[in-house]
């Protein structure tokens, strides 16, 4: 199975081929915006080293949130219009958990992205399998979270230390504070998926938007 997965959901963005196991290619930029300028040349880079056309591909993945308001929409944006154009199907993939795919090895992992306004988006994980929903959680609510899940939890993420503090009384790791998605990673993750139509994958906000309609005239 060939796939082509691609992410812009973060502080990152990445692009790779992948087959059977083996990525075929793939491009990892660091950037806090630009990402729908930077996508397509990422995009044609990884091709060419593939030496793949977009009709020798199987499937399409995404991941679908949550992040920037901005990033979500880019990628997934970019994915239904290829697999529109390509009749291809396409597989979503939450943040969090393809965040978490990237830590080695036996405990739970829990992933704590800064949401602002003393907010994360948090969800735990264990040997692969989900604990609980991706949520926003203040931050009070994801501690509690913590301490259910026990001592053996490992936060990770850019929203790991900040939720550490409010952790008291729990014995609490923390580590891989700059962990990004990576594309490479996604398309392992959707290679074990259901695909479907592009218009049936949904992005992953879990905030209404900071950007307000201008008020109606009086």
């Amino acid at each position: 199975m060939r796939i082509l997965a691609l992410d812009t959901c973060l502080a990152a963005c990445s692009v790779a081929i992948w087959q059977d196991g083996v990525v075929l290619a793939r491009d990892w930029q660091p950037m806090q915006r630009g990402h729908a300028e930077a996508l397509l040349p990422m995009l044609e880079n990884v091709r060419a080293q593939a030496g793949l056309d977009y009709a020798a591909l199987d499937r399409l993945a995404v991941s679908v949130g949550p992040g920037s308001f901005a990033g979500v929409r880019v990628g997934l944006a970019a994915a239904r219009g290829i697999c529109v154009a390509r009749s291809l199907p396409l597989v979503g993939v939450n943040t969090l958990e393809l965040m978490a795919a990237a830590i080695q090895g036996d405990a739970p992992i829990g992933v704590a992205l800064d949401a602002r306004n003393d907010q994360v988006y948090f969800q735990a994980f264990a040997k692969g399998a989900a604990l609980c929903p991706p949520a926003l959680l203040a931050l009070a609510v994801a501690a509690a979270s913590v301490r259910e899940l026990g001592d053996a939890l490992q936060l990770v993420g850019n929203g790991a230390a900040m939720l550490a503090m409010h952790c008291a009384g729990t014995v609490v790791h923390t580590s891989h504070p700059g962990l990004l998605p990576d594309a490479a990673l996604l398309a392992g993750l959707a290679a074990r998926r259901e695909a479907c139509p592009g218009d049936q994958v949904a992005p992953l906000y879990l905030r209404a938007p900071d950007a307000k309609l201008p008020a109606a005239p009086i």
